[in-house]
C-alpha cells in the first residue's frame, strides 16, 4: 500500500470578513489579451467568426435571398446554374433539352418532380423513362459481344414543325416564337385527342378528368425568370439540361436517324439532343416486343363506318338509277335516302360523344388551313345538310323536288370529299398501318361494301313490300358485294403474312397483335364478312329464283346481310385504332 504525504495547510494572513466583498477578477478573455502581443493578427476565420456573432440564421438567410432577388438570381440557381443556358435564345434559335445517357440512371425523379409541380394524376406523366438493351461494341473474355443497358428520359421535344400544333383542329396549341416553346392552351382544347395520334412520340396526354389533353411547356413560367424547370432541377446525375440550339442546325440533323431505336426526326425536326460515349446503334427499346392494344376510340369507330356507309349507300343509289328499266330503284329511291341520312346524323352525334368537352365542339372547325380533322368536319358539315335536301326531294317536297337532279351528286361529292379527309387525318399521322395506301383501302372497301348492302337490304325491303320481285337487280348487287368481299379478305390474309417480320417493323407488330392478342376480333371479322358480304346476299337470290319461297324471305336475307357486313366493318374499324403499332421513344416492359 503507497501512502502520499498530506500537504501542509496554507495560511492566508487576511482573514475573510462577511461584510468585505471579494475583488473583482479578470475574465479569460482579459487575461488572453493582456497576455497577447501588442500587435494582433486578425485572420479569415477571425473575421468570419465575428460577422457570425451579430448576426442570426435567420438573419444570414433572408440576407441571402435579398441579394439573390435583387441580382434576378433564384435562390437555388448555383445547383443548376451549369445546367442552364447562359442566354437567352436570340434570332433563330430556340430553348431545348439535353439529356446525358451516360448520366441518366433510370430513378424517375424528373417524372416525379414533374408530376408534383403540374398537378398530374398517378397514371399522367409529361416526362418518361425508357430502357435500351442490347450489345454494343467490344467483346468479352470468351469473345461474346459486349452487353450495353442505357436509360433514356424524354419528354415534349419542341419540335421546329411540331404534329401536335399541324392537327389540332381548335388552334389549342401555339409555337412561343422568341423560345421555341410549344405550349398547350387549355382553355381552347376540346379534348378530341388528334394530338395524341398526330405526335410520332405521343407526348401529349389526355386528362379525362378535366377532358383536354395536356404537355410538357419546358416550365416556361420557371424559364421567364430565370429558373430551371422541375426536371432538370430534381435529376440528381444531372442528366437533364436545357440548351440554346439553332434552328437551321436541328432541321439539318433531322436528315439522320437518332442513334437509338425511335421515330424519324424527319416527321417534326425534334430539338432535343442526346449525347452519350456509347455507341446505341445495335440497341433495341425493352418494350419492343411487348403487345398491348391501344385505345379503341368507339366514338370514332361508330361515326367512320356509319359516315362511310351513308355516302356509299347514296353512290349505290346514283349508280342504280342510271341503269335502264331501273323502275324499283326509282320506287326505292326516298328509303333509300332516308336511310343514309339517318346514318349520317347518328354518325355525326357519335362523333361528338369523342370529345372530353363536347360544348366546345364549335371550336372544331378554327385550324381548317392545317388540320385535315378540321376538314373532315367541314366536309361531313356539308355532307349532311345536302343528304337532306336530297332526300326531301325524293320524299317529295313542295320546295325541293324539282332538283334532285343536282341534289344527288352534290351529296354524293361532298360525302367523298369526306371519306378522302377521313383517310388524310390518319394518313397524316405517319404510321405504318395508318399509310395512305391502307387507309385508302380500307375506308374505300367500306363505302362500297357498306354501301351496296344497304342499298340492297333497303331495295329488297322495298320490292317484297311492293310484291315486286326483281332478282336481277339483287344478283347484281350481290356480284359486287362478293367481290368487294374477296378484296378484303386477300388483304387480311396479305396484312398476317407479316407477323414473323423483325422486332422493328411496326407492320410485324400489326400483325403479331392482331394473331395473337385480337386474334378473336379477326375470326369474327371474316366470318361476319363473308356471311353477309357473300353467303346471305347470293342465298337471297337463290329464293328469289327459285320460285317456292317468297320476296319477304329475300328481303330477310338482304337484311340480315346488311347487319352481318356492317358488324364486320365495326370490328374492322375497332381494330383500326387497337392493332396500331406506333414507332415511339423506348420504354418499360408493362
Amino acid at each position: 500500500m503507497v501512502t502520499r504525504p498530506a500537504h501542509p495547510a496554507r495560511h492566508d494572513p487576511t482573514p475573510i470578513r462577511p461584510d468585505r466583498a471579494l475583488p473583482d477578477l479578470p475574465s479569460l478573455d482579459e487575461l488572453a489579451v493582456r497576455r497577447a502581443p501588442t500587435t494582433q493578427v486578425r485572420t479569415l476565420v477571425d473575421e468570419f467568426l465575428a460577422e457570425q456573432a451579430g448576426t442570426t440564421a435567420v438573419d444570414r438567410f433572408s440576407r441571402a435571398h435579398d441579394e439573390a432577388a435583387a441580382c434576378g438570381v433564384p435562390g437555388q440557381a448555383r445547383y443548376y446554374r451549369d445546367l442552364m443556358p447562359a442566354t437567352p435564345p436570340g434570332p433563330g434559335q430556340q430553348y431545348a433539352f439535353e439529356v446525358d445517357l451516360d448520366a441518366c440512371s433510370g430513378c424517375k425523379a424528373c417524372i416525379v418532380a414533374c408530376g408534383n409541380l403540374n398537378g398530374l394524376p398517378e397514371a399522367v406523366s409529361f416526362r418518361d423513362t425508357g430502357t435500351l438493351v442490347g450489345t454494343g461494341p467490344g467483346t468479352l473474355g470468351d469473345g461474346a459481344e459486349l452487353p450495353v443497358l442505357r436509360e433514356v428520359t424524354s419528354a415534349c421535344h419542341h419540335c421546329v414543325e411540331p404534329g401536335c400544333l399541324q392537327g389540332c383542329p381548335s388552334e389549342a396549341y401555339e409555337k412561343d416564337p422568341v423560345t421555341g416553346v410549344v405550349h398547350h392552351l387549355d382553355d381552347q382544347c376540346i379534348g378530341c385527342q388528334y394530338c395524341t395520334l398526330m405526335c410520332p412520340y405521343e407526348v401529349p396526354k389526355y386528362d379525362a378528368d378535366r377532358g383536354i389533353v395536356r404537355k410538357c411547356d419546358l416550365c416556361q413560367d420557371r424559364l421567364a425568370d430565370g429558373e430551371a424547370p422541375a426536371c432538370v432541377q430534381a435529376c440528381p446525375t444531372e442528366a437533364i439540361s436545357v440548351r440554346v440550339v439553332d434552328v437551321e442546325e436541328a432541321v439539318a440533323a433531322a436528315g439522320a436517324p437518332w442513334g437509338f431505336p425511335a421515330p424519324d426526326p424527319a416527321i417534326t425536326v425534334p430539338t432535343t439532343r442526346y449525347r452519350g460515349g456509347e455507341d446505341l446503334s445495335g440497341t433495341r427499346a425493352a418494350d419492343a416486343e411487348a403487345l398491348s392494344p391501344a385505345h379503341a376510340h368507339p366514338p370514332l369507330t361508330l361515326m367512320l363506318v356509319l359516315t362511310q356507309l351513308s355516302v356509299g349507300t347514296l353512290l349505290a343509289l346514283l349508280v342504280a338509277a342510271a341503269v335502264p328499266a331501273a323502275g324499283l330503284t326509282a320506287l326505292a329511291a326516298a328509303p333509300v335516302a332516308a336511310t343514309a341520312l339517318g346514318t349520317a346524323v347518328l354518325a355525326l352525334a357519335a362523333s361528338v360523344l369523342h370529345l372530353g368537352r363536347p360544348l366546345q365542339a364549335w371550336r372544331a372547325v378554327l385550324g381548317l388551313r392545317h388540320s385535315w380533322l378540321s376538314r373532315e368536319i367541314v366536309a361531313f358539315g356539308v355532307f349532311a345538310p345536302a343528304a337532306a335536301a336530297y332526300a326531301g326531294a325524293l320524299a317529295g317536297m313542295p320546295v325541293l323536288d324539282d332538283h334532285a337532279g343536282w341534289l344527288g351528286p352534290l351529296a354524293v361529292a361532298s360525302g367523298l370529299v369526306g371519306v378522302f379527309t377521313s383517310v388524310m387525318v390518319y394518313a397524316a399521322t405517319r404510321r405504318a398501318w395508318w399509310s395512305l395506301p391502307r387507309v385508302a383501302a380500307r375506308f374505300g372497301l367500306t363505302t362500297l361494301l357498306c354501301g351496296s348492302a344497304t342499298f340492297l337490304a333497303v331495295l329488297a325491303a322495298t320490292a317484297a313490300h311492293a310484291g315486286i320481285e326483281a332478282p336481277a337487280t339483287v344478283g347484281g348487287f350481290a356480284l359486287i358485294s362478293s367481290v368487294l368481299a374477296l378484296a378484303g379478305l386477300t388483304a387480311e390474309v396479305g396484312l398476317l403474312r407479316h407477323r414473323t417480320g423483325p422486332i422493328d417493323d411496326p407492320l410485324a407488330r400489326t400483325a403479331r397483335l392482331l394473331t395473337r392478342r385480337l386474334r378473336g376480333l379477326v375470326v369474327a371479322r371474316l366470318g361476319l364478312l363473308f356471311l353477309g358480304a357473300v353467303a346471305l346476299p347470293w342465298l337471297a337470290v337463290l329464293m328469289l329464283t327459285a320460285g317456292t319461297t317468297s320476296a319477304t324471305a329475300a328481303a330477310t336475307c338482304a337484311v340480315a346481310g346488311m347487319v352481318a357486313v356492317v358488324a364486320a366493318e365495326l370490328i374492322e374499324r375497332w381494330r383500326f385504332f387497337t392493332a396500331v403499332a406506333p414507332t415511339r421513344m423506348p420504354g418499360r416492359l408493362p
